[in-house]
């Protein structure tokens, strides 16, 4: 069985785990292993061999070239979407393009992206960040006119603003460490000429070149629609202290949150089919009907969704 485990393994990095609804927070509070390989994040293009955006339990990290990941979550076509996440860029020895190198924005597909919030070396401990409509040549970012030094966290936020009049004027506006009340005054605007995005589907981490990324950590991302959301510190959608186990299993799955409320399980299989709905009484779900395999759970509780991996024995 463990070499059928592995091939589900294997053929599991490859499929989306769904979309999230927004607004959506994530504190990265994972076991350790590769991010895209976390539900609810996935693969955005094609994976590296080795060089993953990795999990520690608190936070993802990377540096260099290799595997992005990509948060899956309902399209916007129109309005203004905001992504936040606390940045920490730990080193830029290494990094020799003199353009920088993208790390986030909002993908409409695998190429195409928006929104992008970009990281140039000024030395080994101190660089500039920047912003693009569109991701496309390095010559259109606007940058910061000041320095950060690194090994010092900074909040983000980003905001990318659907426009009508054509399909050249939407807008990318950058924050740093703001106030719920600097929306009307952030600290960067672009509105360079390109091609618009016609959606924003997902929300992705970047691994550029090793020329172009330094050594970079991140943690509690949000995705919103507003400023106020945004800068909430409210955790919009994990549930608090989500407890699943044993893991794998093959009869009985315990659930316990620090929450009160009833909680609803779902649980997919590998080709997208829901093979439990049920409510968890006394912390427990019978699994014991369903076949061997990797399934994805999908725990509801008090508005709050969690998502995770199951193996059945």
């Amino acid at each position: 069985m463990k070499k059928i485990y592995s091939l589900l393994l294997i053929a599991l990095s490859s499929v989306s785990f769904g979309q999230v609804t927004l607004p959506f927070s994530d504190s990265f509070n994972y076991p350790a292993g590769n991010l895209h390989e976390t539900s609810p994040w996935s693969l955005l293009g094609t994976a590296s061999a080795s060089d993953h955006i990795l999990l520690d339990g608190s936070k993802a990290t990377f540096a260099g070239g290799g595997t992005d990941a990509q948060l899956l979550f309902t399209s916007q076509t129109t309005g203004t979407v905001f992504y936040k996440l606390n940045l920490n860029i730990l080193s830029m020895a290494g990094v020799t393009d003199a353009n920088g190198g993208y790390i986030a924005g909002f993908a409409q597909n695998s190429t195409t992206f928006g929104g992008t919030l970009w990281a140039k070396r000024v030395d080994d401990t101190t660089y500039n960040l920047g912003i693009e409509v569109r991701t496309g040549t390095t010559t259109n970012t606007t940058w910061t006119p000041a320095t950060y030094t690194t090994g010092v966290s900074n909040t983000i936020v980003v905001a990318y603003t659907f426009n009508t009049v054509s399909t050249s004027d939407d807008v990318v506006r950058l924050w740093i460490n703001p106030a719920p009340t600097d929306e009307a005054t952030p600290l960067l605007t672009d509105t360079h000429t390109g091609t618009d995005l016609t959606s924003a589907p997902s929300f992705f981490l970047r691994q550029d070149s090793a020329t172009e990324t330094g050594s970079v950590e991140v943690d509690n991302v949000k995705v919103s629609l507003t400023f106020a959301e945004i800068l909430s510190s409210s955790s919009f959608s994990q549930i608090d202290s989500l407890k699943m186990y044993p893991n794998p299993t093959k009869n009985n799955l315990y659930i316990e949150t620090a929450l009160n409320g009833a909680i609803n399980v779902s649980i997919v299989n590998m080709l997208g089919k829901e093979v439990v709905n049920t409510n968890v009484v006394n912390n427990t779900v019978n699994v014991s009907n369903l076949t061997s395999g990797i399934y994805i759970v999908k725990i509801t509780e008090e508005g709050k969704t969690s998502t995770k991996k199951l193996i059945i024995e």
